[in-house]
């Protein structure tokens, strides 16, 4: 049986048994995992109340080889963002970033980069009212970081910079924006909504709150980012469900 003291971001947590939790954890040493935690529900001292959605602290795990769980001893929430609970579109772009994450990185595998993104999106979403430009730079930011870019600057097929005109597509099985002579698969892609996404794969999230486009063009690229997210998910989001309700648009 090993033991780690590691930082932990908490992405799910499921009530198991009377007193017990199951929590899916980020962690910045061992990646993604399954814990559990038991007498989390009564146990103040060993887990406070970091133990929730954008809890980020330290995780105490115990863990045994080819074991489906690890166990979770500890957990010190005091990095966590408990303001984000009192704002129900913070909660609902927040519970999107863990959720998509969730889905997209793999089991025991270190991503610090993402680790580190996740905790400056939770930060940033704390610091000021939601916007949908943010949420657009943390999911390219996401994609970037999985190896999973798509190259929206040129065609797939040929190379040609000269996009703009109509036909032009994205092919989400063949990475990204396909002109008319390369015959792509997939939804037209406007110039306006390219152009965008090829500005804000520039960018990082300190630069959100100078990106700002409009209505029109920011539906364009959230059906482009959540197409391709959906296509590498293979399942709809809940999240994304909840987000449409509140907004009573496709998120």
């Amino acid at each position: 049986m090993s033991r780690l003291t590691t930082p932990a971001i908490v992405l799910r947590t499921v009530d198991y048994g009377d007193a017990d939790r199951v929590v899916t954890l980020f962690t910045l040493e061992a990646g993604k995992l399954s814990a559990l935690a038991r007498g989390a529900r009564k146990s103040v001292k060993r887990f406070g109340a970091g133990l929730g959605l954008f809890g980020v602290g330290e995780a105490l795990l115990h863990d045994k080889p080819n074991a489906e769980l690890a166990g979770l001893e500890r957990f010190d929430g005091a990095r966590g963002f408990p303001a984000l609970m009192s704002d129900v579109a913070k909660v609902a772009h927040g519970g999107y970033a863990c959720e998509v994450v969730r889905e997209l990185i793999p089991p025991r595998q270190p991503e610090p980069v993402i680790f580190e993104l996740l905790v400056t999106f939770f930060a940033t979403l704390e610091a000021a009212p939601v916007r949908a430009e943010t949420l657009r730079i943390f999911e390219l930011r996401l994609l970037d970081a999985l190896g999973l870019r798509p190259q929206i600057d040129a065609c797939v097929g040929c190379g040609t910079v000269e996009l703009g005109g109509p036909g032009d597509v994205l092919d989400v099985r063949r990475g990204g924006v396909v002109c008319p002579n390369c015959h792509g698969h997939g939804r037209a892609l406007s110039d306006d909504v390219r152009r965008a996404l090829v500005e804000a794969q520039t960018l990082g999230l300190a630069d959100a709150p100078a990106f700002t486009l409009s209505h029109a063009t920011n539906a364009g690229c959230r059906e482009v980012l959540s197409t391709i997210i959906l296509d590498h998910v293979g399942r709809p989001l809940k999240s994304l469900e909840f987000i449409a309700k509140l907004n009573h648009v496709q998120p």
